[in-house]
Formats: C-alpha cells, structure tokens, sequence
C-alpha cells in the first residue's frame, strides 16, 4: 500500500500539472512542460517538483519561470489538494529523460551500424 507521502507526491503531480496547463500565462512558460515526477519530504512540508522540457533550449527559462511563480502556483493548486499546510513546492529539471533518448539513440545508432556492417559481409560472401 502506498505511503502518505507518495499519495500525496501523486496528488502534487496531477494538480501541480494541472495549474501550469490552466491557470498560467508565463511567455516564458514555453515548448511542451511535463511534471515528470514529484519528491515530498516526509514531513510533507517540501515538495521537489521533477520537470522536463522540450526543446531543450527552453529549459533554463522555464526553470527560472517556475521557480519565480512557485509561491503563485502553492496558491493555486492549494484549494485543490485536501491538505492543511501546502508543501513549498521547488521545481527541478529532470534529467533522466534526456539520459534516457540519449542511451536509446546510442543504442539505435549501434544497431544500424551493425546491421550495415553485416549486409556488407554478405555481399562479400555471395561475390
């Protein structure tokens, strides 16, 4: 069974989400914006907020955009989530995805190369 702070970090995500796609008009706050996963503290007065971005070449204003409204956005998301105390929300980029498309594109690359390189052999076997 899920513990109170990962109910709560599920919680965070959706609302926290939902607060960006609806309720904010940041020119800064450009390219596609995806909550990717949300941290509580157990004490659940603090919230690190996991953010990727694309393209890439938006990141660093959207993490300045964010972080300068997060007081903007506790407020809020604050009457949609049952809390009492609102944890302060700070928000991060996540780099894990990119790592990720990075490891992908690697390995497609070694595919392709390989699967060249075999045809190849091929040919020189049927000459």
């Amino acid at each position: 069974m899920p513990s109170r702070t990962e109910k709560v970090a599920s919680l965070l995500q959706r609302e926290v989400s939902q607060t960006l796609q609806r309720e904010m008009s940041d020119p800064r706050l450009d390219g596609m914006i995806s909550i990717t996963r949300v941290k509580v503290s157990d004490d659940l007065s603090q919230a690190l907020v996991f953010v990727s971005v694309l393209p890439r070449e938006h990141e660093s204003r959207v993490i300045a955009a964010l972080t300068d409204a997060a007081g903007h956005i506790q407020r809020k998301t604050k009457p949609r989530v049952a809390m009492r105390v609102m944890p302060r929300l700070q928000f991060r980029l996540d780099e894990s995805l990119k790592k990720q498309a990075d490891v992908l594109a690697a390995i497609r690359e070694a595919a392709e190369r390989t699967s060249t390189e075999g045809s190849s052999d091929t040919k020189d076997l049927e000459t």
